[in-house]
């Protein structure tokens, strides 16, 4: 599991694409880190946009709220005119780009600002379908890491990647959980949490198979759903856990309230 969920967070040094030879009558090249310097605030939030896809607008308020302060809760809410400018920073760099889509500004990571923060994944394509998803995810994640970066969130990307050809069930992200006595006594020394964020209720095949699929290692399941969907698929979720004895642990969560977001708007 380690091989799967494990993996370095540090932003890392930018990685030099190649550059082809050129001749004197080209003129000198520019270097590949030309432009101007990135600080620490933008390495960490390009980061954290980067691994979730993109982001809502909203979204990238609060993130930059909270890594232009020491937590959460201290300083007030960065204005629209000071976001919209760090945004627009991003642009002129060619870190990120701004998309109106649905009714909603999101923000995205251009090739050029992933490989700033040691990101080797591809530049995101909308599929206009999957932006409530992605939203709500992010949201989650706003609520479950008050601190950006520091709660030891692994994205979705990330699983996806060191997943490799196995056929474990792919979750919205994970969590290092407590490891369980028993597993400590077995010699296991990590344990998982998987975040999964559902919109809608899936047919009980899917649900059971993404259950008895999970990943080794996985010591609890956690599933956020909107309020009208959660007396159903808190029931369907005992059904299945009972059918598959009682394992893993799951709880069903409402989506979380995160002052400055809202949902809604993605389709």
């Amino acid at each position: 599991m380690r091989a799967v969920l494990t993996l370095d967070r540090s932003p890392g040094r930018p990685v030099a694409p190649a550059v082809g030879r050129r001749s004197r009558a080209d003129g000198r090249a520019q270097r590949w880190d030309a432009g101007p310097a990135p600080t620490a605030r933008d390495l960490a939030a390009l980061r954290w946009v980067g691994e979730q896809y993109a982001v809502r607008a909203d979204v990238a308020a609060v993130l930059l709220t909270r890594l232009s302060t020491t937590g959460p809760e201290a300083g007030p809410q960065l204005s629209r005119r000071a976001v919209r400018e760090q945004l627009g920073r991003w642009e002129a760099a060619g870190w990120a780009e701004r998309r109106r889509l649905l009714g909603q500004t999101w923000v995205t990571p251009t090739r050029a600002g992933l490989r700033l923060v040691g990101l080797d994944y591809d530049v995101w394509s909308p599929v206009l379908d999957r932006l409530d998803h992605h939203h709500a995810a992010a949201v989650v994640r706003l609520a479950r890491e008050p601190v950006p970066g520091a709660g030891g969130w692994v994205c979705e990307r990330a699983l996806w990647r060191r997943r490799g050809k196995a056929s474990w069930h792919l979750a919205d992200a994970a969590l290092p959980a407590p490891v369980p006595g028993t597993w400590s006594a077995q010699g296991i020394c990590e344990a998982w949490e998987l975040v999964e964020v559902e919109l809608t209720q899936k047919a009980r095949p899917r649900v059971l198979a993404a259950l008895k699929t999970r990943p080794p290692h996985t010591a609890h399941v956690t599933y956020y759903v909107p309020a009208g969907l959660h007396t159903a698929l808190a029931a369907q979720l005992a059904s299945v856990v009972g059918e598959l004895g009682g394992r893993p642990p799951v709880t069903v969560a409402r989506l979380p309230e995160v002052a400055g977001t809202s949902y809604g708007g993605g389709r």
